[in-house]
């Protein structure tokens, strides 16, 4: 039996922070609120899907991570960023966040919020071997095949089955020392400027990434108590949409109510099996 959605969607809750190019340009405007993709009906699933993906472990097991469906591509695009800030927690001040500089901390947050290309190449370049340190980051929490390039990290491939281990892995405490995990998700925290995707559904925490409309657009995160990825190539690849950054919006709105689905069900299979089935499984 299917699962109600009520537990998990909210409709007010706030998205987070913005993807961007890998490479610096001059500043994005603020999305049109006015202007969306064309609307779809609601995806069922996934199943033998090429072009669009979910993935989603419970924090309690990490290693159960489900995917459904898949993407041509996984660049990482702006989501590497948390994974820059991360090497630099590691390298620079010895995974406490405390013993950041000011200036720096503005620039964390630029690079987050604002996905600020100027700031987070500052951040890099006081990383010693920044792919080698990020390469470590991700071998440490178990990743063995994702692997940080020598230049503009945004363009490694960087599965959603794995991008859900590393925000597990940041739930748990486990990415540098707990309190740079900490700090990571404190960071990560919604804004108000964009909502769409894995806002839609309550994300405690998450980070977008893009690159333009013909490209990837992809989201990693914390929802519940589950981590979860989202990735499209777009629903339909001959389509030019809304230019460059948005372009996706609708798409992955779609796919993260579809998530939410799962994820209910998720929860529903694990409170049978302990017993408590009136808590999740409505309907």
């Amino acid at each position: 039996m299917r699962s109600s959605k009520a537990p998990l969607v909210a409709l007010a809750c706030v998205i987070a922070l913005a993807g961007c190019q890998v490479e610096a340009g001059p500043a994005r405007p603020a999305p049109d609120r006015g202007v969306h993709e064309p609307k779809a009906p609601p995806l069922v699933s996934l199943r033998h899907d090429k072009r669009n993906a979910i993935a989603w472990a419970p924090l309690a097991d990490p290693m159960d991570v489900t995917v459904e469906g898949s993407v041509p591509s996984s660049r990482a695009w702006s989501t590497s960023k948390v994974l820059v800030i991360a090497a630099y927690l590691a390298t620079v001040v010895d995974g406490d966040p405390t013993k950041i500089p000011p200036a720096t901390r503005a620039s964390i947050r630029a690079a987050l919020t604002r996905s600020d290309d100027a700031s987070i190449r500052a951040i890099r370049d006081e990383v010693p071997s920044p792919a080698a340190a990020m390469t470590r980051i991700l071998r440490a929490i178990g990743d063995t095949t994702t692997k940080a390039p020598g230049a503009y990290e945004g363009t490694m491939q960087w599965s959603v089955r794995e991008q859900v281990r590393f925000m597990a892995a940041l739930a748990n405490g486990h990415v540098v020392t707990g309190q740079a995990s900490a700090f990571l998700l404190h960071e990560m925290r919604p804004i108000r400027s964009q909502r769409w995707g894995l806002g839609i559904i309550g994300a405690r925490a998450f980070k977008p990434g893009w690159m333009n409309a013909q490209d990837e657009s992809r989201q990693m995160g914390i929802v519940g108590d589950f981590a979860v990825a989202i990735i499209t190539a777009g629903d339909d690849a001959g389509r030019r949409t809304v230019a460059s950054d948005y372009a996706h919006a609708g798409q992955l709105n779609r796919l993260a109510t579809l998530l939410a689905e799962r994820l209910d069900e998720a929860r529903c299979l694990r409170s049978e099996l302990l017993g408590w089935r009136e808590r999740w499984c409505l309907g």
